[in-house]
């Protein structure tokens, strides 16, 4: 769980990074650039949840039922 949190974090980060480089440069859009570039992070760490569920519920003992 803690390496799913750090992953989302520095993809984070790096889409702050980008926003406070395109501010700098006055490039028009950077919010918008730093709200897709967010929702992509999001939406890749959405993706690897049913991995981490599987992983937790393994590292627990829970036999799984096929749901999520």
């Amino acid at each position: 769980m803690q390496k799913f949190q750090e992953k989302l974090n520095r993809s984070l980060m790096v889409c702050q990074d980008r926003y406070e480089s395109a501010k700098l440069q006055q490039k028009g859009g950077a919010m918008n650039d730093m709200v897709a570039c967010a929702d992509d992070a999001i939406q890749d760490s959405i993706k690897m949840l049913p991995l981490l569920a599987n992983k937790l519920k393994s590292s627990f003992g829970i036999k799984d039922n096929g749901s999520f």
